[in-house]
């Protein structure tokens, strides 16, 4: 039986219990198909995350190599953001998805084979770090679109929100599968095994039967797509400044991730293990973060509640820095991500509401943009450490996050508008 190509997604009966309302967005049969796609995607997402920034600063010792690697992995983010958006406006979601996630499972292979061959060097890794960002901005770009596709205007916040929490769960045992079995089984089994987790989330995402209740109905020529999206970013003041903020955060908050690996091996000194483990607690923060911003969900003005987000973002960063010891910094950590959690959905919800139905593609090529702006700040955060240290790095960059909603209070006051 062939999958349909144009359905729209059945309206689910209204949900009447107050317990069911934080899951409502599972009434939809795809919403739980691509919830659990996301969860085996992110596994893979996970253990890279491990993967890449302790194999470089093993095989270098450079802090340096080790922004420069993550750099590499976001760089794409910025080249095809712009041109990503518009693809994504005008084709099918699932075809991206599914493309995406091939990608990142043909680089996962090529990785351990370049292991268990003894030839993986580190240009290998940062050359195919690179290429696991350009899949990741067509797979992240094309999988919150069609969440909302799914769910609708009125169960946006919802269905954003638990895609984040499956990334989150997803994450949780990525980095704990990576760092235990790059320990006890080296580079070659872990990449593998990431592979797999990669292929079993490929196989959901053919599972996926409907474009969604509020997918595009007529999509326009690309060329013609393009040129109306610069058109938007320049009219639109809430769409560039949330495009900015993202950039802000980016840079100063989630570089945070690039000395993880330092403060596993030469700070903490817990080796590849501890590193899976902190990784993991920055996903257990980014579910925690989701259900405090669930619970802050009666506040009617998103923009001011994004700027304190981002606010306690930069001082859990500051926190961070001064950790004396590995447990404190497990619980650091987890403020820190719940807090960049609350952040990212609110961006990625605030954008998709700010423009019409037919640009939400658009709107979010304008976030991945701004997260493509991260390699900026891996460089700095990884050239900071490396002349100074790692927490002195991290704390430069909290004060500086911290300090970023007061200045786009002032130079964007649609922040206040925002709801």
């Amino acid at each position: 039986m062939s999958t349909p190509t144009n359905p729209r997604t059945p309206q689910p009966p209204p949900v009447r219990s107050r317990y069911w309302r934080p899951f409502a967005a599972f009434q939809y049969p795809d919403f739980r198909v691509l919830w659990a796609s996301t969860i085996t995607n992110q596994i893979g997402q996970g253990m890279q995350q491990v993967l890449l920034g302790f194999l470089v600063f093993q095989i270098t010792d450079s802090a340096s190599m080790v922004g420069a690697a993550f750099a590499a992995r976001s760089a794409p983010f910025l080249l095809v953001g712009f041109m990503v958006g518009s693809i994504t406006d005008r084709l099918d979601r699932r075809f991206l998805m599914r493309f995406a996630v091939t990608g990142m499972l043909s680089v996962s292979l090529v990785l351990g084979t370049l292991a268990l061959v003894g030839s993986l060097q580190v240009w290998h890794l940062i050359a195919l770090a690179f290429f696991f960002g350009i899949f990741q901005s067509f797979y992240m770009t094309a999988r919150q679109v069609y969440a909302y596709d799914i769910v609708g205007t009125a169960g946006a916040i919802n269905g954003i929100a638990l895609i984040s929490l499956a990334q989150r769960i997803g994450g949780v045992i990525g980095a704990l599968t990576g760092g235990l079995t790059l320990q006890w089984q080296g580079p070659e089994t872990a990449f593998f095994v990431m592979a797999g987790g990669y292929s079993i989330g490929l196989t959901a995402l053919f599972g996926l039967r409907r474009i969604g209740q509020s997918a595009p109905v007529e999509r326009e020529p690309m060329k013609d797509n393009i040129v109306s999206y610069f058109r938007a970013l320049k009219s639109n003041r809430a769409m560039s400044s949330l495009m900015v903020s993202t950039a802000g955060s980016e840079m100063l908050g989630f570089s945070h991730q690039v000395m993880l690996p330092i403060l596993a091996e030469d700070v903490l000194e817990v080796g590849p293990a501890g590193l899976g483990i902190l990784t993991a607690f920055r996903f257990i923060g980014g579910a925690m973060g989701i259900i405090t911003l669930g619970a802050f969900s009666w506040i009617r003005h998103r923009g001011l509640l994004l700027l304190g987000a981002l606010s306690l973002f930069g001082v859990g960063v500051v926190l961070l820095s001064q950790s004396p010891n590995f447990w404190v910094a497990l619980l650091f950590v987890t403020f820190v991500n719940s807090m960049a959690s609350a952040a990212d959905i609110l961006h990625q919800t605030l954008l998709q509401t700010c423009v019409p139905n037919d640009q939400r593609g658009r709107s979010m090529g304008s976030w991945i943009v701004g997260v493509g702006t991260a390699p900026v700040g891996h460089m700095e955060v990884g050239y900071v450490a490396g002349a100074t240290s790692a927490p002195f790095a991290l704390l430069i960059n909290g004060i500086g996050l911290a300090i970023l909603p007061l200045l786009l209070l002032v130079f964007f006051p649609q922040f206040r508008q925002m709801r």
